[in-house]
C-alpha cells in the first residue's frame, strides 16, 4: 500500500529561485533514486512564499526520511535550508 506525504512550507522570496534549482538537480533526483513513486512541488503562485510539496511512496518504507543514511540527511538537510513554517502529514489511501 502507498503513503501520500503532503508537506506545506514556505520559502522566503530571495531563496525560491536556488530552493528549486536545488529540488530539480538533487532533491526531486535523489528521492525518486531512492523508491519515491512520485515527488511534485507545488506553489500557489510566482513569488508566492507559499508551497506544498507531495511525495508519493510504499508505505513499507522507514519512516524518518527512508533513504540509505547520510546521502538521505543531506537531502533532508538540503531541503530544510530553504524552508520556514514547515508541517508534514501523512495519509494513506483508504479506498
Amino acid at each position: 500500500m502507498a503513503e501520500l506525504v503532503v508537506f506545506s512550507f514556505d520559502v522566503p522570496e530571495e531563496k525560491q529561485a536556488e530552493y528549486l534549482k536545488a529540488t530539480s538537480e538533487k532533491i526531486k533526483p535523489f528521492w525518486e533514486a531512492h523508491g519515491c513513486l512520485s515527488y511534485d512541488v507545488w506553489q500557489t503562485e510566482e513569488g508566492s512564499p507559499a508551497f506544498i510539496k507531495t511525495m508519493l511512496q510504499e508505505s513499507s518504507r522507514p519512516q524518518g526520511g527512508g533513504g540509505p543514511g547520510e546521502e538521505a540527511k543531506a537531502a533532508v538537510q538540503l531541503f530544510e535550508s530553504f524552508v520556514v513554517n514547515l508541517s508534514r502529514k501523512t495519509y494513506t489511501k483508504r479506498a
